[in-house]
């Protein structure tokens, strides 16, 4: 399967880099963001592996939910055999 992130992700995931950055932590935002997208293409190993979302609003537009190392959630769905993230978010947001 393909893995396609959308630009409202994309900019999510540079966001995160970015605050990791700022907080004088350069090498570990560029870690972190390469482990982000380690993660993100293994949603095509298993793509159901992940339940719908909980949340409503998501759950509603059969979204699935990933969380990544108990901080972040990928919000995706399986459109003809390709996973699309829409969207990154902290899990607290969530809530």
């Amino acid at each position: 399967m393909k893995v396609i992130t959308r630009p409202k992700a994309e900019k999510s995931i540079a966001s995160i880099g970015a605050y990791i950055s700022e907080k004088g932590y350069p090498d570990t935002a560029e870690e972190y963001l390469d482990r982000m997208k380690r993660f993100a293409q293994s949603l095509a190993i298993s793509p159901d592996k992940y339940p719908i979302c909980r949340f409503a609003k998501f759950a509603k537009e059969n979204f699935h939910c990933a969380t990544f190392e108990q901080n972040y959630i990928f919000v995706y769905k399986i459109i003809h055999k390709q996973i699309v993230i829409y969207n990154v978010i902290h899990g607290k947001a969530m809530k």
